[in-house]
């Protein structure tokens, strides 16, 4: 939209969902739905992804890596999307206690791994509570691949994180959310500072006018969450992963196809 090329593209979208997360994360920090330990850990596995993808944005070949984390958000889209519906409906019950003792996907863990799941408990704002148990090591580990490919497209990558978190880990749709974007305000600032460094972000106009609307979005986006059932949540993540995986292979096979960057 801007007319600026792919580095420059990938820089100042990742900045600029530093903003939006970061504006995300004040409106979500209010609603009590953030789990603060896991979005932590998170983003600390995030944050070398982050550093090291700018470094090789220029060297790597991008268009063969677009066709293969294309061709693998599709696959995810469509695993997670087969998941029983009613997996999907006890996830996101957007006005009731939350309770899940186990992740189903980790159910037949054995004892000598079971040092690796770890308990939450959240309490939202009106007193909801979401009580879930999930891979702490395993999800944490997700993170630091995350972190290179948000760094490396420009994109969060929260739109892969929450419904992996959802489907696979067990955790609320609510609290996956809030979590995701609480990780991404600290691992895609962190990202978008080499960027700056290396001089690949566009400030103006591209920064200044779309980073006002996404500061306000990030607070509408927050307030939206309290009232939409988190199983509309979910389709519409995984609506996106597919459309992303779809976006990724035009582009590999076509590079000169344009790009929807801003994808947190």
């Amino acid at each position: 939209f801007f007319g600026v090329g792919p580095t420059i593209a990938a820089g100042t979208s990742l900045a600029l969902v530093s903003v939006n997360s970061i504006s995300g994360t004040f409106a979500y920090k209010r609603t009590g739905f953030i789990d603060l330990r896991s979005g932590l850990l998170f983003a600390l596995a995030a944050v070398p992804g982050s550093i090291f993808a700018p470094l090789i944005l220029d060297y790597a070949p991008a268009g063969l890596f677009k066709i293969l984390f294309g061709i693998l958000l599709l696959g995810l889209g469509i695993l997670i999307g087969l998941k029983p519906e009613s997996r999907e409906r006890e996830s996101s019950e957007a006005f009731e206690d939350f309770k899940l003792s186990k992740p189903p996907a980790f159910s037949s863990m054995p004892d000598w791994l079971q040092f690796t799941m770890a308990k939450r408990r959240i309490v939202a704002k009106k007193g909801r509570v979401f009580v879930f148990e999930f891979n702490e090591s395993l999800g944490t580990a997700f993170n630091i691949v995350l972190g290179f490919i948000s760094s490396f497209f420009g994109t969060g990558g929260g739109f892969l994180r929450t419904p992996v978190l959802v489907s696979v880990f067990g955790f609320p749709v609510q609290v996956a959310v809030a979590t995701s974007i609480f990780a991404l305000s600290i691992y895609s600032t962190v990202g978008a500072g080499v960027h700056a460094y290396l001089g690949n972000v566009d400030w103006y106009p591209a920064f200044v006018w779309s980073g006002m609307g996404l500061i306000i979005g990030g607070q509408v986006g927050a307030r939206l969450m309290e009232v939409i059932r988190g199983i509309w949540i979910l389709r519409i993540l995984l609506l996106i992963v597919l459309v992303m995986g779809i976006q990724l292979i035009i582009q590999g096979v076509w590079p000169q196809t344009s790009s929807f960057t801003l994808v947190h």
